[in-house]
């Protein structure tokens, strides 16, 4: 569960590491692209480290979490286009041009950051007490999560920790899914950033993005682990969050809750073993989505009669 972190989601992991670098160059401004929660942590660490934040927000970032970014202090900024690859366009310009310090969690642009994703295949090795799940569920927008995850149990395997990395498991929104594209169709990682996906249409809007920006460390992560890559669709990835919610008390957001609609799909020869889904984000950045998925509060005088019926009726 990353929904505990500071900001609430696992790019705190990221980001913290990527302020440090910040603050160790003597930058004095950060810019992020973000669709809501590496603008969330963007903003809080560059406040504590005495930074400023630019935030570029796309078109799939939910109102709330634009809200959010702008409370910790930064600089929050629509832009106006669902494609993450267009603000990252814009992002660079900007760095390039005014001296700021690229903070996004894309490695391709900033190799810090990624380093602070790794730690979560450390704590699932100690929290597993030295032993590991046959097979990792974790959500992919640009791939950087499951790649940190890769390296980091492939650390584990270097020091002698582990003798075998688990199968790894890429779940995208299916209407934003170009990393099961590539997966199907054995593209490499070079030719995925010459075909980014059309039109991305999700619920799940932390996982938007159109381009696999990490696509050098998701894709062989599923290759070399013996993995997947899965897409599930909007009403699965509700009844997910639901499912969440009313049986394991989680409250999570749309993304957080696409590795646990996996479950539902995952390949045959996962059925019986031991299957670990990262939960990363909290419900609670985006109360919106939670509306969709919870029954509307009934109304009442004062009156037991009318509690009775609504509650036991």
């Amino acid at each position: 569960l990353e929904t505990g972190n500071p900001t609430g989601s696992f790019k705190d992991r990221q980001v913290s590491v990527g302020v440090t670098r910040a603050v160790e160059v003597c930058a004095g401004t950060v810019a992020v692209v973000s669709s809501g929660n590496v603008a969330c942590a963007a903003s809080a660490y560059a406040s504590r480290a005495g930074l400023r934040a630019v935030l570029l927000m796309h078109g799939h970032a939910a109102p709330s979490k634009v809200a959010l970014a702008a409370a910790y202090g930064g600089r929050a900024v629509c832009v106006d286009t669902p494609s993450a690859a267009a603000v990252f366009d814009l992002c660079i310009e900007a760095c390039n041009t005014f001296g700021w310090y690229h903070l996004s969690t894309a490695g391709l642009y900033n190799p810090f950051n990624v380093e602070g994703a790794k730690t979560i295949a450390y704590e699932v090795y100690a929290q597993y007490q030295g032993g590991l799940p046959e097979w990792i569920v974790a959500p992919v927008g640009g791939g950087g999560l499951l790649g940190a995850l890769w390296r980091g149990l492939l650390d584990l395997k270097r020091w002698g920790l582990i003798e075998r990395v688990p199968h790894l498991v890429g779940v995208q929104a299916s209407g934003c899914a170009p990393l099961k594209d590539a997966i199907d169709a054995g593209t490499p990682f070079l030719e995925t950033l010459k075909r980014p996906w059309r039109n991305p249409e999700t619920i799940a809007g932390g996982i938007a993005d159109d381009i696999l920006f990490d696509g050098h460390t998701a894709l062989p992560a599923i290759r070399e682990s013996g993995g997947t890559a899965l897409a599930v669709d909007d009403d699965a990835i509700r009844a997910a969050q639901r499912r969440l919610a009313t049986i394991e008390g989680v409250l999570a957001e749309p993304t957080g809750a696409v590795a646990a609609a996996a479950l539902e799909v995952l390949p045959p020869e996962a059925k019986g073993t031991s299957v670990c889904c990262l939960i990363t984000g909290t419900g609670l950045k985006d109360p919106a989505a939670l509306a969709e998925v919870s029954r509307p509060p009934a109304r009442i005088g004062i009156s037991l009669d009318e509690l009775a019926r609504v509650v036991e009726g």
